[in-house]
């Protein structure tokens, strides 16, 4: 089972059909039964709620990408990182406690061409999404069964959805491709299920 948390790039927002995903490619690609929690438009906060409304289940991975709502509506506001590392914080915990034999991939955000649209969501630079990935990778570091996933080969010109928020088809391909390389990676490392 990979069971999936986040905002709309893991809903499959932006892809031609919302079973071509990244996060249903990737489970395609892996063998594993898809359990996308995702929600769309969702913040960090809402998705630790999430998982404490609604304790996850086990599963064999557990992916999770979050903060990129958090990063456009707060900025560089301190609070909104300290709100961000806290509800991190509480959802890998959740993942560890629901499955300490599965690895939770946490996925950093790539960054998108221009930050200035869809206000309130409009406060954000590619230094802001860099800080909120710093975040992460610290936040993550603490917890011996998860890892941060870098999306490789990520271009902004070619990979982005008209309205320039979302992966169109070839961005969601990309993800797909990094995700399957890091849960690879780390069954052979670890000897994951």
């Amino acid at each position: 089972m990979l069971t999936a948390y986040g905002h709309s790039w893991v809903f499959g927002t932006g892809a031609r059909r919302h079973s071509d995903g990244f996060v249903q490619q990737a489970a395609r690609r892996l063998g594993h039964r898809l359990d996308n929690q995702a929600e769309s438009g969702s913040l960090s906060t809402e998705t630790a709620r999430l998982v404490v409304a609604r304790p996850p289940g086990p599963a064999d991975v557990y992916v999770l990408m979050t903060g990129f709502n958090d990063a456009r509506l707060h900025g560089a506001a301190p609070a909104g990182r300290r709100q961000y590392e806290e509800s991190l914080e509480i959802v890998v915990h959740a993942l560890h406690k629901a499955d300490p034999r599965a690895v939770t991939l946490a996925i950093e955000q790539p960054h998108i061409q221009d930050y200035s649209g869809h206000p309130p969501y409009d406060q954000a630079t590619d230094a802001i999404v860099d800080e909120y990935n710093a975040t992460l990778r610290t936040t993550v570091a603490r917890f011996p069964s998860a890892r941060t996933v870098v999306v490789d080969g990520w271009d902004v010109t070619s990979m982005l959805a008209d309205d320039n928020v979302h992966p169109n088809v070839r961005g969601h391909a990309v993800l797909a491709r990094s995700l399957v390389r890091a849960m690879t990676a780390v069954v052979r490392k670890d000897g994951a299920r």
